[in-house]
């Protein structure tokens, strides 16, 4: 039996911290009936873009960036600045494609004067700096004015991107071939390496793990690396393979002798790293002597990897996902200029896909929409897909039949032939189509609809081709608009030129600005406030005045077309202030920032904004050129697979998702022949209950700094959840000095009682060098309702229970009410 002085839980250092100067007048927590959300969902994440380096190196095969040699799709969309029977000027004086570059792409004008007109490009004049580049049209037509926006779309075979690394010696030489493939590919071109004398070479390298002085890919285990090739004669018919980590012994350094016809092969070998010798990997395939050969579809893989992850990602990426265990997962990939039939292709098959306005390659190959598809299902969420706006409206009917459509149907047909004959909507309760990916931002130009009106009706017309397909299930799908967080009245307009969408989404990130660091209270008092400020109407955070998510709610409940927010993306965002590259060392992956994030999430969740998205999983660091400081973000882990460390905000994600529980995906259902759900068993779900705060309560004035004020912010933020039998209680202390001692009524809390927490000896603690910060787990066994608790300083603590008054029943009788019935 427990006595009745206060518990305190944490760590010794916490104890020091918290004893010294620990508040004598309590909080009680009285957890209530009262619903404040129905129906919950875990928090989600961004998966993340794929990369060669740093731990964005997610999939399986490890030569990921252009395994088949394929070629390039280019899609953009241009707003005219004037125009003629034959022309449109784009409005972007700086754009960066060359001369001709767009010739002979197809047109579409989709907004405007022009609206409805197809075209073709017979001529593309380069931008100027003064003027925009001049698109010349095949035929007249209607006259496009300024502002008319047209899409135009190209494929380019004839390269291979910079995926692999081109070496030639002498009259070596490296070519793409289009006419000689390996039987049963659906690839469109595979590569030629010719050396025509003994003395010349052509070679082809692959580089990845290539983050200076630390590695975040271990190769240990079995390990295969698979390629096609074939021997066109003329010298010894050979290829040459080696593989090789920087300051580590040379895995393969072989010659193979090859056919002249097309064949698989197959070399094996072992691999035992540590991670303790940082350097980039090699992979090269080169000529040996005079010789000539094809090559196409290369893979490098771990053979003894988990029989259980089915995925195409490795092993420490689903292991990462599943203990975070996210609600929803996003699939943003820089995909703003792919087709579908390229997002559904297969690796080996899929081009590279560009979009943007300042450059003319793309690179790298992502993963496809499967292979995220199939991550989602194993893990057990939502999947959150950003739909390209250069999608064609045939295009955006075709992907709702890919989701949701029988197996005999076109893409049915082509989801079965992937390995999924059942409906994608069979498998989750919900699948999000978000058309693009910050629309409104210029530094997606090309891939985006920067106005308001354009994209809100150009939004209207692809949400109602997907709702006027036959396979479209309203209570499957989610789809959203997108807008930018500071701007609510121009979210207004967005959404008063739509009517399809089920959801608008913003990224209300955290902490611009940062010039006040010298001490943790001019660092987190601000930090700790932001997140209650964003709903306060008396209030500035970021430097929005009147509560920046309160805004936006309530522009657009003003609308012509009211629905509910979401949070596409959330985090901090410091690129701007004096905060020196230290203090920036110390803050924005600092258990302080971790728990303002995710205190600022939960707060949204109480305000009604239940699907919500972290950013991201992976990204080690950004970069900004301008400043030439470099800051922990966006990622939420250190790496996966090497040292394993999470940061503080991945930490107070996991934390917050045991809370809400319960998996997202449905129980398998037996989908008829038509394609519809025949019967589903609904998961239990979590309901939000209201917390009320009395006694001590106490709180603070925060003054204006870092572009944060508000009167009467609260140290203590409670968040109450009940599922079934199970009971849930989340506390931030958020005062940066002293212990909060709290009290818990109501709810009948009581007997064994799980309490884990987040917290540590600072609040500028973090992961990145070692695992300072985690989570610590204790269990009551004889807890007692209102007994005393006291929180350390800058922590996060859960406690979880059974209410064993109700263990008849399935759920409380408030949420049996609440529960939908199928």
């Amino acid at each position: 039996m427990m006595s009745s002085k206060i518990l305190t839980f944490g760590i010794g250092a916490m104890l020091l911290l918290g004893c010294a100067c620990s508040y004598a007048q309590t909080t009680d927590i009285a957890i209530g009936s009262t619903i404040l959300q129905p129906s919950v969902k875990r928090l989600g994440v961004n998966l993340g873009v794929l990369t060669f380096y740093d731990s964005g190196q997610i999939t399986k095969n490890l030569v990921f960036r252009n395994p088949g040699f394929e070629g390039q799709i280019f899609q953009s969309t241009i707003r005219c600045a004037s125009g003629s029977a034959n022309t449109c000027v784009d409005d972007d004086p700086y754009s960066g494609w060359p001369a001709d570059f767009w010739k002979g792409a197809t047109v579409e004008f989709f907004f405007g004067r022009a609206q409805g007109r197809k075209d073709a490009v017979s001529l593309y004049t380069p931008a100027h700096g003064s003027s925009g580049g001049t698109f010349s049209f095949v035929s007249s037509g209607t006259a496009p004015v300024a502002g008319d926006y047209m899409i135009v779309r190209k494929s380019n075979a004839g390269s291979i991107g910079d995926g692999w690394k081109q070496a030639t010696i002498g009259s070596g030489s490296i070519a793409v071939n289009t006419s000689d493939l390996p039987p049963g590919t659906a690839g469109r071109q595979s590569v030629a390496l010719k050396a025509p004398g003994s003395a010349d070479s052509a070679a082809l390298t692959a580089y990845f793990d290539s983050t200076d002085g630390k590695t975040f890919l271990t190769m240990n285990g079995a390990y295969q690396l698979t390629f096609k090739a074939k021997g066109l004669g003329g010298g010894a018919n050979t290829i040459g393979i080696n593989l090789t980590r920087s300051g580590l012994p040379t895995y393969l350094n072989q010659t193979i002798a090859l056919t002249n016809a097309w064949d698989t092969y197959t070399v094996a070998f072992n691999a035992s790293e540590d991670g303790s010798t940082p350097g980039a990997v090699a992979l090269t395939l080169n000529t040996v002597g005079q010789d000539s050969i094809l090559l196409d579809d290369v893979s490098l893989v771990q053979t003894d990897s988990d029989p259980g992850n089915p995925t195409a990602f490795r092993d420490p990426v689903v292991k990462a996902l599943e203990t975070m265990n996210p609600g929803v997962l996003r699939f943003w990939a820089y995909q703003l200029g792919d087709t579908l039939d390229n997002l559904i292709a297969g690796p080996f098959a899929r081009q590279r896909s560009g979009y943007g306005a300042f450059t003319n390659q793309q690179d790298d190959i992502s993963f496809g929409l499967p292979e995220f598809l199939q991550l989602c299902e194993t893990i057990g969420a939502e999947p959150w897909v950003v739909v390209p706006v250069t999608f064609s409206t045939t295009e955006a009917a075709h992907l709702i039949e890919y989701l949701a459509g029988p197996h005999a149907t076109p893409y049915g047909a082509k989801r079965a032939a992937w390995g999924h004959p059942a409906p994608w909507s069979s498998a989750f309760t919900k699948i999000h189509l978000e058309f693009g990916n910050e629309a409104w931002n210029g530094g997606f130009k090309g891939g985006g609809i920067e106005y308001s009106a354009p994209y809100g009706q150009r939004a209207q017309a692809i949400f109602g081709a997907m709702r006027a397909d036959g396979s479209y299930l309203p209570s499957a799908f989610d789809l959203v608009l997108g807008g930018q967080s500071v701007a609510p009245l121009r979210n207004q307009d967005i959404q008063n030129n739509c009517n399809n969408n089920d959801t608008f989404a913003i990224a209300p990130y955290m902490m611009f600005t940062i010039d006040s660091f010298a001490t943790n209270e001019a660092l987190f008092g601000p930090t700790f406030a932001a997140p209650e400020a964003f709903h306060s109407p008396n209030s500035t955070a970021d430097g929005f005045q009147g509560g920046l998510i309160l805004q936006n709610q309530k522009a657009l409940q003003a609308s012509n077309h009211p629905v509910p927010l979401a949070t596409y993306e959330m985090n901090l965002h410091t690129l701007n202030g004096a905060i020196t590259q230290a203090g920036l060392n110390n803050y924005t992956s600092s258990l302080g920032a971790g728990l303002a994030v995710i205190d600022s999430m939960l707060q949204q969740m109480r305000q009604g904004i239940l699907t919500q998205n972290l950013f991201a999983l992976q990204q080690y660091k950004f970069y900004q050129s301008s400043d030439g400081k470099s800051r922990f973000l966006w990622g939420s882990v250190v790496d996966m697979g090497v040292t394993d460390r999470r940061r503080p905000q991945y930490l107070a994600v996991q934390l917050a998702n045991q809370a809400l529980g319960g998996s997202s995906a449905r129980q398998r259902p037996i989908p008829g022949e038509n394609g519809r759900i025949s019967s589903v068993q609904q998961q239990q779900r979590t309901t939000m209950l209201q917390t009320v705060h009395s006694g001590a309560d106490p709180t603070w004035n925060q003054p204006l700094v870092n572009t944060v004020q508000l009167a009467g912010a609260h140290y203590l933020q409670s968040f109450a959840f009940s599922s079934g039998l199970h009971r849930s209680l989340i506390v931030f202390n958020l005062h940066r000095t002293s212990s909060l001692p709290i009290t818990i009524s109501g709810l009948n809390i009581s007997g064994e009682v799980e309490v884990q927490q987040l917290t540590s000896a600072s609040p500028t603690d973090t992961n990145e060098d070692s695992a300072k910060v985690g989570i610590t787990t204790k269990t009551l066994s004889e807890y007692k309702a209102s007994t005393p608790l006291s929180l350390p300083p800058y922590s996060m603590t859960l406690l979880r229970w059974t209410d064993r008054t109700v263990a008849k029943t399935s759920v409380l009788p408030a949420e049996a009410a609440a529960i939908p019935r199928q």
